[in-house]
């Protein structure tokens, strides 16, 4: 895991091993680090979303997500009901 000092964004992802979906997330400091940590296999994570974030000339902080839809944030596989009217 890379340190938050000096990052420009960070990968967010699900934990699909946990009843509550907690959220893991990945700091990068340059797009080939954001491509590495991305395209790596990580078994029970599903890849959310990507914040890529920088500071612009006057100062104020601009942020770029790219979101993704995630399978995983459906009805959980053990609560699964067939109701019959």
């Amino acid at each position: 895991m890379t340190s938050q000092a000096h990052a420009i964004g960070q990968a967010i992802y699900i934990r699909t091993d946990t009843v509550d979906y907690e959220v893991e997330a990945i700091a990068f400091r340059s797009l080939e680090e954001m491509v590495e940590v991305c395209s790596k296999p990580r078994p029970k994570l599903t890849l959310e979303k990507i914040i890529i974030y920088s500071m612009v000339a006057s100062g104020e902080p601009v942020a770029l997500t790219l979101g993704f839809i995630a399978s995983s944030r459906g009805q959980r596989p053990g609560h699964l009901e067939l109701v019959n009217d």
